[in-house]
């Protein structure tokens, strides 16, 4: 498990919980066993899926503060 405290605030573990309709715990849980990840910025998250239209694979949230989240569907 990766330790993701450091990097994540708690506004944003609620803004999400409610785009993804999971509890906090869960979506914790899901980014300490990489189930979810967690991108500081638009390039991290082109870096690694690339430019693309849409992204059927994924669930994916963008905050206005830049960070992206993604869920595997």
């Amino acid at each position: 498990m990766r330790d993701i405290t450091n990097n994540i605030q708690i506004g944003e573990l609620i803004a999400i919980s409610n785009v993804f309709k999971l509890n906090t715990y869960r979506i914790l849980t899901l980014l300490e066993k990489g189930a979810m990840e967690m991108f500081e910025n638009k390039e991290a998250f082109h870096e690694k899926y690339g430019v693309k239209d849409t992204y059927p694979e994924l669930e994916w949230c963008e905050l206005n503060n830049g960070k992206i989240f993604t869920k595997f569907k």
